[in-house]
């Protein structure tokens, strides 16, 4: 699964929801399988250091952070895609993020099971990294980052 994401207002992501946002000049983070649902809403809750229930490992109760905020489309009959709104709140907590923070953050996300694999150390560092430097693109009213997938 491809998982662009990217910042624009609602009617670019709109104009985006068949290809996607490579070949625009919008900031944006190529990925693969980086999906908001889980896994976004459990890097929101390590990012704000939620304690996990004893005797429990990730996950957490993901309704409290769920990083997705509006499906805008998906999918038809020709294919799965679609474009979603990431949570305003996740969005600031990955722009507050400081430097310092994002290896402990990586580290503790690389432990999901909700991964395909396993992650040497600090090879999710990039990535935490740069969904933070996108979400520090937000700016202004109406700007939004979004997420486009493709399977």
């Amino acid at each position: 699964m491809h998982t662009d994401y990217f910042v624009a207002d609602r009617a670019r992501a709109m104009t985006l929801v068949e290809w996607g946002p490579e070949g625009t000049n919008l900031p944006m983070l190529v990925m693969k399988w980086v999906d908001p649902w889980v896994l976004g809403s459990m890097l929101w809750a390590i990012i704000e250091d939620l304690p996990v229930p004893e005797g429990e490992g990730l996950p957490f109760d993901l309704d409290q952070h769920n990083a997705v905020g509006e499906v805008l489309l998906a999918g038809n009959e020709e294919g799965s895609f679609g474009v979603v709104q990431i949570a305003d709140g996740f969005v600031k907590a990955l722009a507050a993020l400081p430097d310092e923070r994002i290896p402990a953050v990586a580290e503790r996300w690389a432990t999901s099971d909700e991964w395909i694999g396993t992650w040497e150390p600090h090879e999710l560092d990039p990535t935490v990294e740069g969904l933070r430097d996108l979400a520090r693109h937000v700016h202004g009213p109406g700007q939004h980052m979004y997420m486009w997938w493709s399977m």
